[in-house]
């Protein structure tokens, strides 16, 4: 008689169990003088694969053509949910003689001849397995509960930040810390998103920019969708359909994140081939009559602009690139950005005056907000309390501790607003003045991609009638321009620092 030896654990950190159970079984078997086939399985009986191979077996099991025996160490190996399909097979076998199912450790065997008494002691033993991981899931429950409130994430961090134990292997402190090497690549991959970058082309850039997964792979547009449509960069953890504050350091503002969230939204539906050729104009210029997208293509050596007429023919007739009122144009408006030596010597001294005045703003500004976050820190801490000791029920500590931690987002972005604008200040107008003044030679030099970023920087609301180009120019550049102007036509009101 063929006996089936089966060792199961609940999860793979039980593993260490199975080579006594292996022991036991073979012992028994070899009493018996019989052959037998050992099986085991290390993972949770929920796991899809496992249940597959759990299932495998039993119907190898149905399959013998003469009675075998299932042998089980204890009661509890056998299962802790007498609903499985695997289970209802097993026990049908029995019913029908066809197999006996042996517990040596709990003294039990039964076939379909056994007494009332050993019936009931299974269904006994049974019952308490499900009773006690019944009680295991519960008591998980409560103690993620408990971190959940306490803004502590309850699995893995994700990529940009790592899992670090600031206490010893027996007695584990663990924490979540912001990953250096690759925080700084969620953050691009964040700010392209904002610019209307689809998935793939994000996932590529980080690529080659050195961005790997912890487990050591390259990113994929899957990947890129799943960290840009995570809020826990901004702030918030998501758990079981839920969303809680957390208590670890943000990589980006919640602007950003909802900016990146606009993106998709108005991404949906519009399909763009972005391996396709660039160009200048590519999705920043619409129709004036109707208001579709103008579109660009290559024909003859010429880049020419059409209305897609997707909502019908509107007249608008195709024009080149490089007609009078097109690009022309837009030189015009980068010739007219540098500022005069005079001007500029007045910007800079004024700058360094407003720096002074900014800095001032900027403490004091960050010393409130930080004061405010800590009153609500305090308050959800004293709410936290309140919740465990049954005081208020679960639906309105959720409520209520949403609506603070709302507010103690909104002051987390602030300070972080505040932090980096104390710091960029300076660096940003440099920056701004140094393009500006290099304006011609980068728009004459630049690629198509590049163009299209100063273009964007530069105007906003292009539309395209009958080969000109409508649009208005941003502030501070129309400024600028217009301060030029005055200064050519040799008026002595010019203000460059109005």
């Amino acid at each position: 008689m063929l006996y089936y030896l089966i060792a199961r654990v609940s999860d793979k950190d039980q593993r260490k169990a199975l080579p006594a159970q292996k022991l036991k079984l073979e012992k028994y078997a070899k009493e018996k003088h019989c052959k037998y086939e050992y099986h085991e399985f290390d993972e949770s009986a929920h796991s899809v694969d496992v249940r597959k191979e759990f299932s495998k077996l039993v119907e190898d099991i149905k399959s013998q053509k003469e009675p075998c025996i299932v042998v089980f160490d204890k009661i509890d190996r056998f299962t802790r949910d007498s609903s499985q399909e695997e289970v209802k097979e097993l026990n049908a076998l029995v019913r029908q003689g066809k197999i006996e199912i042996h517990f040596p450790s709990d003294n039990l065997f039964i076939d379909k001849t056994s007494p009332a008494t050993d019936l009931f002691r299974l269904g006994i033993g049974m019952a308490l397995a499900k009773y006690y991981s019944d009680s295991i899931r519960d008591n998980v429950k409560r103690r993620f509960d408990e971190m959940l409130a306490n803004k502590t994430w309850v699995g893995y961090a994700p990529i940009g930040y790592v899992n670090v134990n600031l206490g010893t292997k027996e007695k584990p402190i663990k924490d979540i810390h912001v990953d250096t090497e690759r925080a700084k690549h969620i953050v691009t991959m964040f700010e392209l998103r904002s610019t209307g970058m689809p998935y793939e082309a994000i996932a590529e850039q980080v690529n080659k920019d050195g961005l790997l997964s912890k487990s050591g792979r390259k990113l994929n547009k899957s990947h890129a969708e799943k960290i840009l449509k995570n809020p826990f960069y901004h702030g918030l953890m998501t758990y079981m359909g839920h969303t809680y504050p957390h208590k670890y350091e943000p990589l980006i503002t919640r602007e950003l994140f909802n900016k990146c969230q606009m993106v998709r939204k108005d991404r949906h539906d519009q399909h763009t081939a972005y391996r396709s050729k660039n160009f200048a104009f590519k999705e920043i210029v619409r129709c004036k009559a109707c208001n579709c997208t103008v579109s660009s293509y290559t024909a003859r050596g010429n880049v020419y602009m059409k209305c897609t007429g997707a909502k019908g023919d509107c007249g608008n007739v195709n024009s080149s690139e490089q007609g009078k009122d097109m690009m022309p144009t837009i030189a015009e408006i980068v010739c007219g950005l540098p500022i005069p030596a005079e001007g500029l010597e007045q910007v800079i001294n004024e700058l360094r005056k407003r720096h002074d005045t900014q800095q001032l703003y900027y403490t004091e500004t960050l010393e409130q907000t930080r004061k405010q976050y800590d009153m609500l820190k305090a308050k959800i801490k004293t709410l936290t309390h309140t919740h465990l000791e049954g005081r208020i029920t679960k639906e309105l500590y959720d409520e209520m501790v949403t609506d603070l931690s709302n507010e103690q987002q909104i002051l987390n972005d602030k300070q972080i607003k505040l932090t980096s604008g104390n710091k960029d200040f300076l660096i940003t107008a440099s920056y701004l003045l140094d393009l500006i003044q290099r304006s011609n030679e980068l728009f004459e030099c630049s690629t198509e991609v590049q163009k299209q970023k100063l273009i964007k920087m530069l105007l906003s609301n292009i539309k395209m009638w009958d080969k000109k180009l409508y649009f208005d120019v941003r502030d501070p550049y129309k400024t600028i321009i217009e301060e030029n102007k005055r200064a050519l036509s040799g008026s002595n009101n010019a203000n460059w620092c109005g």
